[in-house]
């Protein structure tokens, strides 16, 4: 067996030194210290030498660098009497290896050494792009795993330089993959300068017989976007369409082309034969530009333009597969959450498709760019970014027979929420009453008090068992206020003093939904609250369960009104519709139709007066104006919190009635 190269055993050394302390006790620690491909390596990791000191349970990933990319596996992590061991086997073509360990949000991969190593092959020789990849994986321009250093590991683009020359120096054959990053790093340190050594590289790449397609995408890259050479660009790119008539850069420009089809009707049958030319598997593994910007998008105007115009399914479960992982919870939105948000569809009627998309999106498996994320990491991030949607399909399961399983989707997105979001709240506490957990319903109510996330209905679990206990609710509302943080509340008190306004505002007589004119410029004394919502407005009457919250509050109070303006309304029957939506809901809410502008024949002359007045536009949208005609707060949007937003209005009220 040769010996180790020099500067490879040098390197290694250096990476367990730097982790070394006085006592030559170490964090992280590798046998062999000289881990060979296709051998087992053994990883020790003393979690009280570090930042995660005290954490009884320690999670690990470990990122193997093959074939110019990271591909992540979780550390099968086992604890010993003082430090957490695992036994991972190097892939053949892996050049570098870096671990990462974490507990909760914390994470610790080194500091400035990093928990990395090279690897070896049998001969004991550094594998090709190992000194390039070790130089990457700490350098901000060409980082190759974003995330991964903390701060003090990051080194400059000259040291990066160096890294880059050493992969040259090490390898006959590492120009090929060097040139491209070579020019990307030169190209940030000087810009505009070196093009004479990259349109050589450029050449040499052209001159490669087998020069793989990617490289030639990397060359073309280096002559258009860095060197700006469109001849050598348009001569690259005709080399890679003689070679690769049906690779990447030919299925790019197709779909270039069918995206800018304007018919959807027209795109269907240039969608099939585009799949049939370019198989979804055979690209799995590559992401350009192109296709993370607009493949998506054709198959959404396909399978969309099917669905609204016929109610047709079909498309999406025969191209379910194929559409990119990215664009799959924009399915799920439209055409699951926002039909039932609106009204449009039952839960009965979005389970087969709310199933499929669902399901596609929680279990294709990583491809690609994904797989650097460990199982574990993927899972976390699905859970992450889907977390609504995941709610959403809860609240489809249980509406249709099935809230066992709803629970469980609701228990593995719990941490997402943490007990702030009231929509979350209010269905997970159903779902413990209706699958059997009445004694943590309590629990999570308060818990959601703290965080002044409950609806109207959590409040009445919690005021009747209050009177269980207490007999009766006579200090109930004090009780469920010293729940609340005071530092959030003198918080929130702060805030809406400086939001507060002081403006003028002309006030309009409305009729109510009886046809009985209400003027409101005859209501000076009174504090008037002015909501503008619309049946069509989803957000608008998400916002109404907080809005009768406070109007529960003051409905004895003279002093203050509330009025709820119906604006932009198309419907002819939309009278008649708003006293049906009132009715289910047992709301309480006076409601006032908005005028007709008569520029527009619109019924939002109200609305569009104060838009432009006071510069806001969308709804919901609430008012506030003082006893003295005043406005005195604006606000735009929901939240999402019927106790929060009740909160608000409660607060600002009480302010304006302490001011008189």
């Amino acid at each position: 067996m040769k010996k180790i190269t020099l500067l490879g055993s040098i390197i290694v050394l250096l990476l367990f030194s730097c982790v070394a302390n006085a006592q030559d006790r170490r964090p992280f620690h590798i046998i062999p210290l000289v881990p060979v491909v296709g051998q087992d390596v053994k990883f020790t990791y003393d979690n009280s030498l570090t930042s995660l000191a005290g954490e009884e349970t320690i999670y690990g990933t470990i990122y193997y660098w093959e074939n110019l990319r990271w591909r992540a596996e979780d550390l099968k992590l086992v604890k010993n009497d003082t430090a957490w061991e695992a036994t991972c086997r190097v892939p053949e073509n892996c050049a570098l290896l870096s671990c990462k360990f974490y507990a909760g949000d914390k994470k610790d991969s080194g500091g400035r050494g990093t928990y990395t190593t090279m690897t070896f092959d049998k001969r004991g020789q550094n594998l090709p792009t190992a000194y390039m990849a070790w130089g990457m994986l700490r350098n901000k321009t060409l980082e190759s795993l974003p995330g991964y250093c903390e701060e003090e590991a990051y080194i400059g683009d000259d040291i990066m330089r160096f890294w880059l020359n050493q992969q040259l120096m090490k390898d006959p054959g590492a120009r090929k993959y060097v040139f491209y990053y070579a020019a990307k790093l030169l190209n940030q340190m000087i810009p505009g300068e070196k093009h004479e050594q990259m349109l050589g590289d450029v050449d040499f790449i052209l001159n490669l017989p087998d020069a793989d397609e990617e490289t030639l995408l990397k060359a073309l890259e280096v002559a258009k976007d860095i060197v700006k050479d469109s001849t050598k660009a348009v001569a690259i790119e005709a080399r890679i369409l003689k070679d690769y008539p049906d690779g990447i850069l030919a299925r790019d420009q197709e779909i270039w082309r069918i995206f800018r089809i304007m018919d959807a009707d027209v795109k269907a049958p240039e969608l099939e034969a585009f799949l049939k030319r370019f198989p979804t598997e055979k690209f799995q593994e590559i992401e350009t530009e192109t296709s993370s910007m607009y493949l998506g998008k054709i198959f959404q105007a396909v399978i969309y333009q099917a669905v609204i115009k016929r109610n047709d399914f079909s498309l999406l479960y025969k191209y379910i597969h194929d559409v990119p992982h990215l664009y799959l919870q924009t399915f799920y939105w439209h055409m699951v959450q926002v039909p039932l948000n609106t009204n449009q569809r039952t839960p009965e009627q979005v389970l087969p498709f709310a199933k499929a998309i669902y399901n596609e999106v929680m279990t294709r498996p990583q491809a690609g760019a994904d797989q650097v994320y460990s199982e574990r990491e993927w899972k976390d991030y699905l859970l992450t970014r889907g977390k609504d949607m995941i709610l959403k399909h809860a609240f489809v399961l249980d509406a249709t027979g099935s809230s066992a399983e709803a629970l469980e989707l609701m228990e593995e997105i719990k941490g997402k929420y943490n007990f702030k979001s009231a929509e979350y709240n209010n269905q997970y506490v159903h779902l413990l009453e209706k699958n059997g957990y009445q004694s943590m319903v309590i629990p999570t109510i308060v818990a959601s008090v703290r965080e002044d996330a409950v609806t109207p209905e959590m409040l009445e679990i919690l005021r009747k068992d209050y009177v269980k206990q207490h007999k009766n609710d006579k200090d109930f509302e004090a009780y469920v206020s010293s729940l609340k943080s005071q530092e959030k509340q003198q918080e929130l008190q702060k805030h809406l003093q400086e939001t507060m306004i002081n403006k003028d505002i002309e006030l309009f007589a409305m009729e109510d939904l009886n046809g009985k004119k209400v003027d409101l410029s005859k209501m000076k004394g009174k504090i008037i609250v002015l909501d503008f919502w619309a049946t069509w407005c989803a957000p608008c009457k998400a916002s109404l369960p907080g809005m009768q919250m406070s109007v529960n509050k003051y409905k004895d109070d003279p002093n203050v009104a509330f009025f709820f303006i119906s604006t932009m309304e198309t419907a002819a029957d939309f009278k008649e519709q708003i006293r049906k939506f009132m009715k289910e809901h047992n709301y309480t809410l006076h409601v006032l139709c908005d005028n007709v502008n008569p520029k527009t024949k619109k019924r939002s002359a109200v609305y569009d007066t104060y838009a432009k007045a006071f510069k806001f536009s969308g709804i919901p949208h609430k008012l506030i104006i003082d006893g003295n005609g005043k406005l005195r707060w604006s606000i735009n949007g929901y939240m999402g919190s019927p106790s929060a937003l009740a909160e608000e209005m409660n607060l600002m009220i009480e302010m304006l009635k302490a001011a008189k």
